[in-house]
């Protein structure tokens, strides 16, 4: 059974989006100022349980449309980083076989 995570977006002072991740299991709480710090911190807390996890996301009332469409689009970017590995490794992976489900 995945452990749950929570993602919690807020606003500082400032006006600057951070995400509080939290690992329920161990109740720890880390910060994370972007999503570079996300993406290492949810790595290390979800190591030590082989990755299977489930993120749960949720937003403060007070977050800034202005803070959520940055943190949106900086997470569509990351997504698009992620889908085009993917497509590389799945491109390798048919070159070595040298199967062609098209051909």
């Amino acid at each position: 059974m995945a452990v749950k995570f929570i993602s919690y977006v807020d606003e500082d002072s400032f006006g600057n989006w951070f995400i509080e991740l939290t690992d329920t299991l161990e109740e720890t709480t880390v910060v994370c100022k972007n999503l570079d710090e996300y993406k290492k911190n949810i790595e290390e807390l979800g190591s030590k349980y082989a990755a299977d996890i489930e993120v749960v996301w949720s937003k403060s009332k007070t977050l800034s449309p202005k803070s959520y469409q940055d943190l949106n689009d900086k997470m569509a970017e990351l997504q698009k980083e992620y889908q085009d590995e993917i497509d590389k490794i799945n491109e390798e992976k048919q070159d070595v076989s040298g199967f062609n489900p098209n051909g």
